[in-house]
C-alpha cells in the first residue's frame, strides 16, 4: 500500500511543530511524570494489592455520569496498568467500585448505581462476579441507615477478622451523614449499622474510607463538590474502633486543589499501604479541565503523619512517587521523545508532541473529530520494529485503525490493518516485523459517533515484547456516513407573503420536507418574509435524523429569528429522543439563563451570556466541534464551553418546539439550517453578513389592537423607526384589522417619496367591500391601478393625497406599502390576485363558541371562555376595557371593570377577524366557603375542623408529620415522607366537592425561606380523584432546584410538570379555578393580579364529574423536616 505526504502540508506541518517547540511545556506536561496512573479518564478508584497484582477498581468517567463498562485495571509494576472487562454489572451506571476478600476468601466486588448498593461474588478478583441478591436487587437500598443517602461503599477489614462497610453521599443535610455497618458472614447483611452524624465528620459529603495505622482508626472522606475545585479530602480518627466516637483533628482537609489549578478537584480516594508507607490514591480533573467535571483521571500521592498521629497535609503532584517503581529496566521505547508530525492537531494543549512524552495527562488530539486523521512518528533512523502499543484516549470506546511503517515516509507498509476492529482495549499491544524510520496511526472510525480521534500514548520496540492484547467482547460500531455540510436549509424567501404552508421544503443534503398539521404563515416582518410560528405549531421533517448526528457529532444550526416576546423556554430545532442526561439535543431562544439556548440535559445545558434583545431580528448560531460548543449572536461569538455529548436521535427533527413537542418557539424564523459539521468564527460572519438590503416602507395592522394609535412602526426594515400617525384609529372593516387616519409620516417614507421611480401598494375598505391599489410614480408619470386593473387618476386623488412627507388615505386601510422602483402591468396583477387568494382565505363568517358564559368565580373576578381554534388570537371586552389580542382563549376581568356583557373577538395571523360573540355576566355570586378564624386546632386522631378529611401516615413519629391551626394560619410539617410511598404518606387536608370551583391560599412560609436556603420540601394546593391517589394535580411552592412556582398534572398516562425557575422568589398566593374539564391554576404576588402557571390549564377529563379531594398538602421529598404555613384560604362554590 502506497501513500504520499502532500509537500506543502508536510512544510506546513514541520513550520507548526518547530513553532510549537518553541513553547514551554507546564509543570503537568513534562514527559516521564508518572500522574495521571491511568491512560484515560476513571475516577472513584479503589486500590488493591493482591499476591504480586496491583488492582485499580474506578467508576468509568468520561463517557456520560459513569455509564460503566465494569472493567479493572491491572499492573506488577505500579508503572505499565492494562484494562480488563469484567462481566458484572451491565447496569447504565457503574459507580464507585470496591473488591474485599471476605470472610471465606472469595472476593466480593460492590458498586453503586444511584442510592442504591449492589454486590457480587467471585474466586478470582477480576470476576466472573455472581451477584449476592437475585432479581437484579440490590443488598444496600436508599436510607436503610436513617440520615444516610446511599452510595460509594468502601469496605474496611479490621484486625480481628470483622469487615465494615462504610457508605454515603449528600451527607451535609441535617442529621445525615456516613452510614457504616458490620458485615455478616454472607457478606450482604449487617450485625450492627450505626450512623456518624455530619456535625462528627463535619462536612461530609460522600466517599468514605477508612484504614487503621498505629492503633488509630482513620475515617477519610471527601467534601465540597466532585465537579468543581471545591472537591477536598478530610479526616477524622478514632483511637477506638471503626465506628468511633471520633475527633475532627484541626489539619483539615488535607488534599485540595492546588495553587495553579492544575490539581483540580482531588478526592475520592483509597489508601495504599506498602513497606509501612501510606499512599493515597485519588482522582482529580484532567488536564485542561473538561466541561462539567466528570473527565475526571487517577493519581497516587504519598501520605505522612505526624508523631501524634495527625496527617499531614498532602503535597499532590505530577510526579508521583517514582521510587515505589521497580529498579529493572524494561525494553526501550524507541519512539520517546522522537518528532511527530499529525494531520492537524485541536489546539497546544493537543500537540503531536504528546504522542511521545509517556505522559498519562497528555494525548494527541485531531482538530476535526468526523473522518480519518493521522499521526506519524520520525525515529530519527532506520530500526527494527516489532512491537507497537497503542493507548487510546478511551479505551471503553473501539477504534477502527491501521498501522503504516516506512524507511522515506513517502512509500508505506501496512504493519497491521484493524480496519473493521470493534473490540476495545488499553494498552492495544500490536506484533510484527518490519525495519523502518517512520510509523504511522491512521485512526478512521470510532465506536461513539463523534468521538475524538485522541491518542495519550504511543511507543515503538525492536523487540517482540511477550505481552497480548486484552480485548473486549465485541462492539457496536457507529456507522460510517459519508455526507457531511449542509443537511437542511429552509428560507421564507422562496414563499409568498401571505401564504400559509402545511409544508416546507428542505433544500440540503437530507432533502424531504418539514410538514405540520396546522399551517403555518408567511408574513414580512421588520423588513424579512418570515415564517410566523405562533407559539403552538410544530414541524416534523418527511426524512430521518441521520447518525451523523448522534452521541458527539459536531453540529451547527444557523438561524435568522425575531423573537418579539421572550418567554423562558422556546425552542427552535430538536433532533433527540432520550431524557437521559447528556443525550438530548434541543436549541432555543429564551430567557433562562441555565438552559435558555441549549438543553442537552444536566451540566452542558447553556442559556445566552445576554439574551438577545426582543423584536429585533438577530443571526444565531450554535456550533459545536466536538470538544468546544459555541453561540454565535450576530456574527460575534458570545459563550463558549467545552463538553462531551451522548446525543440519541429521535426519529425526526422538529422544528418550532422540543423534541417532545411541548416549549413552542412563538417568533419569525427567515431561514435555517443545519449541518453535521461545526462552523468557526470566519465561517459564522461569513453566515451573518450574507444579507441582502430590502428596505421600504410598509404599514401592517395584522397584530395592532383595537383602539386610538398615534405611532407605528415601519415594518418595511430591521431599524426600530416609527411612523407618527394623525387622528389614528385601529378598527374592524370588513371582518379585518384596518386602520383609519387623517396623515402618516416617516423619514423612510419620505426618502421613498422623493424618488424618481416608486410605487405603493395598498387596500382599503370603501364601506361595503375591501379594495385592492397599486399607485406608481415614473419620472413624473403616475398610473393607478384598482384590483388589478388601471384607473383613472380622479379617484386616485381622492383616495390619495401624497404630500412631500406625508400620505393621507380616505379610507381605513389593512396594508400600505411605499418601495423604490415601479411596477408593470403584469406585475401589478400578480401583486392583486396574490392579495385576492388571501382575501378568499379569511374566516368565513367563524363565530368564537362560548365555552364558560361570563361569571364570577370568587369575589371580584370574572371569567370568560371560548372554545379554542388553532392559529387564533382572542380579544376580550367591556365598556372600554380590553384584553388585547392573546393566545389564551380565555380572560380573567376584575368585576369592577365590566359593564353588562362581554363581547369576543378571534383573528388571525393575517388580522382577519371573526364575528363577535357578546354575552351577558351573571349576577350571581359564588358561595364563599372559609374556615372560622376564631378556632386554633392540633391534628391528633380526631376530626379536624373545616376539613372533611385528613390524609397522612401512620408513621407519626418517623416522619414527624403535624397539622395545626392558629390565628387563621394552617401549618403542614413532615419528614421524609414520599409520593408513591404508601407507607410515608404526604399530609393532606382537604374538603369533597363536586363540581366547579376556585380555591385561593397564600403559602407565607415554607422550609428554608427565613435563612434562604433551597429545599426539597414542598406545600400547596392539591386536587385528587377520591378513589385514585394516582390521579390528581397540584399547585405548589418547590424552591428546590430553583423550580419556584410548580404545576403538576399526574394520571393515567399523564404527566405533566413545568415551573417558573423563580426558587424563593416564588409568587406566594395561590390559585386553582376548576370549571368543567379544564383547570386553570395561577399565582400571585399580590393576591390581585393572576398569571397562569406554565403549562396551564390543565385539561383532565378525567376529574371532571366526580367527587374530588380539594385541600392543602406537604411533602417532604427527604429526611429533611420541612412545612409550609397557609394563609387566607377560600373556597369560592
Amino acid at each position: 500500500m502506497k501513500h504520499h505526504f502532500s509537500f506543502a502540508i508536510l512544510v506546513a506541518l514541520v513550520m507548526s511543530l518547530t513553532e510549537l517547540a518553541a513553547q514551554p511545556l507546564k509543570p503537568y506536561q513534562q514527559p516521564n511524570v508518572l500522574n495521571p496512573l491511568l491512560p484515560g479518564y476513571f475516577a472513584d478508584p479503589s486500590i488493591k494489592k493482591i499476591a504480586d497484582t496491583y488492582y485499580i477498581y474506578a467508576t468509568t468517567d468520561g463517557n456520560g455520569w459513569g455509564a460503566g463498562p465494569s472493567q479493572v485495571w491491572t499492573s506488577r509494576d505500579f508503572k505499565n496498568w492494562t484494562i480488563q472487562p469484567m462481566n458484572w454489572p451491565n447496569t447504565h451506571w457503574y459507580w464507585a467500585p470496591d473488591m474485599t476478600q471476605g470472610y471465606d476468601g472469595r472476593y466480593y466486588l460492590y458498586y453503586s448505581q444511584p442510592v442504591e448498593i449492589f454486590g457480587a461474588v467471585a474466586d478470582s478478583p477480576t470476576g466472573p462476579w455472581e451477584p449476592l441478591v437475585a432479581g437484579g436487587k440490590s443488598m444496600i437500598p436508599n436510607y436503610m441507615v436513617p440520615g444516610v443517602i446511599t452510595l460509594d461503599g468502601q469496605t474496611f477489614r479490621d484486625d480481628d477478622g470483622r469487615i465494615y462497610l462504610f457508605w454515603g453521599t449528600w451527607g451535609i443535610y441535617p442529621d445525615h451523614g456516613c452510614g457504616v455497618g458490620i458485615l455478616n458472614r454472607d457478606m450482604k447483611t449487617f450485625e450492627k449499622t450505626a450512623l456518624i452524624p455530619n456535625t462528627v465528620a463535619k462536612d461530609f459529603f460522600e466517599a468514605p474510607y477508612m484504614f487503621k495505622r498505629k492503633g488509630i482508626y482513620y475515617l477519610m472522606y471527601s467534601s465540597g463538590h466532585c465537579e468543581d475545585g471545591t472537591y477536598r479530602v478530610q479526616y477524622v480518627k478514632s483511637k477506638i474502633g471503626p465506628m468511633g466516637p471520633f475527633e475532627y483533628p484541626s489539619a483539615n482537609p488535607i488534599l485540595i486543589t492546588n495553587e495553579d489549578g492544575s490539581i483540580h478537584g482531588p478526592g475520592h480516594h483509597s489508601i495504599l499501604e506498602q513497606d509501612n508507607r501510606y499512599f493515597i490514591v485519588y482522582h482529580r480533573h484532567n488536564n485542561p479541565h473538561a466541561g462539567g467535571g466528570f473527565h475526571r483521571q487517577v493519581a497516587m500521592d504519598e501520605l505522612f503523619f505526624r508523631p501524634d498521629g495527625d496527617i499531614e497535609p498532602v503535597r499532590p503532584t505530577h510526579a508521583g512517587v517514582p521510587d515505589l517503581l521497580p529498579t529493572v529496566t524494561g525494553p526501550v521505547d524507541l519512539a520517546f521523545g522522537k518528532t511527530v508530525q499529525a494531520s492537524s492537531y485541536y489546539n497546544t494543549d493537543f500537540r503531536p508532541a504528546f504522542l511521545v512524552d509517556n505522559n498519562n495527562g497528555t494525548l494527541w488530539r485531531a482538530k476535526n473529530n468526523q473522518g480519518p486523521a493521522w499521526v506519524a512518528i520520525d525515529l530519527g533512523k532506520r530500526l527494527d520494529i516489532q512491537t507497537i502499543s497503542i493507548q487510546f484516549e478511551y479505551p471503553t470506546y473501539a477504534y477502527q485503525y491501521r498501522l503504516e511503517t516506512s524507511l522515506d515516509g513517502l512509500v508505506w507498509k501496512s504493519f497491521v490493518d484493524r480496519s473493521n476492529n470493534d473490540r476495545w482495549a488499553s494498552p492495544i499491544i500490536e506484533h510484527g516485523k518490519a525495519m523502518a524510520r517512520y510509523v504511522r496511526l491512521h485512526v478512521l472510525n470510532t465506536q461513539l459517533n463523534g468521538l475524538p480521534r485522541g491518542v495519550w500514548n504511543m511507543k515503538v520496540y525492536a523487540q517482540q515484547l511477550p505481552q497480548q492484547t486484552l480485548w473486549s467482547a465485541a462492539q457496536t460500531m457507529s456507522v460510517k456516513e459519508i455526507a457531511l455540510g449542509n443537511l437542511i436549509h429552509i428560507d421564507a424567501a422562496n414563499y409568498q407573503e401571505g401564504q400559509q404552508v402545511k409544508g416546507i421544503q428542505n433544500k440540503g443534503l437530507l432533502g424531504g420536507m418539514f410538514s405540520t398539521e396546522h399551517a403555518l404563515a408567511v408574513k414580512n416582518y421588520q423588513g424579512k418574509k418570515a415564517f410566523f410560528f405562533d407559539g403552538g405549531t410544530a414541524l416534523r421533517s418527511t426524512f430521518a435524523v441521520p447518525q451523523s448526528l448522534a452521541a458527539n457529532s459536531s453540529y451547527s444550526i444557523a438561524l435568522w429569528v425575531n423573537n418579539p416576546d421572550i418567554a423562558r423556554f422556546e425552542q427552535l430545532v430538536a433532533w433527540s429522543s432520550e431524557q437521559q442526561d447528556l443525550s438530548k439535543a434541543i436549541f432555543g431562544y429564551g430567557t433562562d439563563t441555565g438552559r435558555g439556548a441549549i438543553t442537552h440535559g444536566s451540566w452542558p445545558d447553556l442559556g445566552y451570556a445576554s439574551v438577545p434583545g426582543s423584536n429585533v431580528w438577530h443571526h444565531i448560531v450554535f456550533s459545536f466541534d466536538g470538544y468546544q460548543e459555541s453561540i454565535y449572536v450576530d456574527g460575534k461569538l458570545q459563550r463558549k464551553e467545552n463538553r462531551m455529548l451522548f446525543v440519541r436521535p429521535g426519529d425526526v427533527f422538529v422544528l418550532g418546539a422540543s423534541d417532545v413537542l411541548d416549549q413552542h418557539f412563538s417568533g419569525y424564523v427567515s431561514s435555517l439550517q443545519v449541518y453535521n459539521t461545526s462552523l468557526d468564527e470566519e465561517e459564522v460572519a461569513s453566515l451573518a453578513n450574507e444579507v441582502p438590503k430590502s428596505d421600504f416602507f410598509a404599514l401592517q395592522t395584522d397584530d395592532l389592537n383595537l383602539g386610538k394609535l398615534s405611532t407605528l412602526r415601519n415594518q418595511g426594515t430591521a431599524m426600530d423607526t416609527l411612523v407618527t400617525l394623525d387622528d389614528a384609529e385601529v378598527m374592524v372593516a370588513g371582518n379585518r384589522l384596518a386602520l383609519k387616519g387623517k396623515a402618516f409620516e416617516n423619514a423612510a417614507l419620505t426618502d421613498i417619496l422623493r424618488q424618481q421611480q416608486y410605487t405603493l401598494g395598498f387596500d382599503w375598505y370603501d364601506g361595503a367591500a375591501w379594495q385592492h391599489a397599486v399607485f406608481v410614480y415614473d419620472k413624473g408619470k403616475k398610473r393607478f391601478y384598482r384590483n388589478g386593473k388601471a384607473e383613472k387618476r380622479v379617484f386616485s386623488d381622492k383616495l390619495l393625497r401624497i404630500n412631500k412627507t406625508s400620505i393621507d388615505l380616505t379610507y381605513p386601510f389593512h396594508f400600505f406599502r411605499a418601495y423604490s422602483g415601479t411596477l408593470t402591468s403584469d406585475e401589478v396583477s400578480a401583486k392583486f390576485s396574490q392579495w385576492k387568494a388571501g382575501l378568499a382565505n379569511g374566516l368565513d363568517g367563524y363565530v368564537p363558541q362560548v365555552l364558560s358564559p361570563p361569571r364570577l368565580i370568587n369575589a371580584d373576578q370574572v371569567f370568560a371562555q371560548v372554545e379554542k381554534k388553532p392559529g387564533m388570537w382572542y380579544l376580550f371586552c367591556s365598556e372600554g376595557e380590553s384584553s388585547g389580542w392573546k393566545q389564551q382563549s380565555y380572560h380573567l376581568f376584575k368585576s369592577f371593570e365590566l359593564g353588562k356583557s362581554i363581547e369576543v373577538l378571534a383573528k388571525d395571523a393575517f388580522g382577519y377577524v371573526s364575528k363577535p360573540v357578546v354575552e351577558g355576566v351573571s349576577a350571581k355570586r359564588p358561595q364563599l366557603v372559609q374556615p372560622a378564624h376564631d378556632e386554633s386546632y392540633s391534628a391528633k386522631d380526631q376530626k379536624i375542623p373545616f376539613w372533611d378529611g385528613y390524609q397522612y401516615s401512620e408513621r407519626t413519629d418517623s416522619t414527624q408529620t403535624a397539622l395545626s391551626y392558629l390565628n387563621g394560619t394552617w401549618k403542614i410539617q413532615s419528614k421524609n415522607t414520599k409520593w408513591g410511598d404508601a407507607d410515608l404518606l404526604a399530609p393532606f387536608v382537604y374538603k369533597e366537592l363536586e363540581g366547579d370551583f376556585t380555591l385561593e391560599v397564600k403559602v407565607s412560609d415554607v422550609a428554608g425561606l427565613a435563612r434562604k436556603a433551597r429545599t426539597s420540601s414542598e406545600a400547596g394546593i392539591m386536587i385528587q380523584r377520591m378513589d385514585s391517589k394516582d390521579a390528581y394535580i397540584t399547585n405548589c411552592i418547590l424552591t428546590g432546584w430553583n423550580l419556584g412556582n410548580l404545576s403538576r398534572s399526574i394520571g393515567p398516562q399523564i404527566f405533566q410538570e413545568e415551573n417558573t425557575g423563580t426558587g424563593l422568589n416564588f409568587s406566594p398566593y395561590l390559585q386553582v379555578q376548576k370549571i368543567g374539564n379544564y383547570f386553570f391554576l395561577r399565582c400571585s404576588g399580590d393576591g390581585m393580579d393572576w398569571k397562569d402557571l406554565p403549562g396551564t390549564p390543565f385539561l383532565r377529563a378525567d376529574l371532571n364529574g366526580q367527587r374530588l379531594r380539594v385541600g392543602l398538602y406537604q411533602i417532604a421529598g427527604n429526611n429533611q423536616l420541612g412545612y409550609g404555613e397557609f394563609e387566607r384560604l377560600r373556597i369560592w362554590k
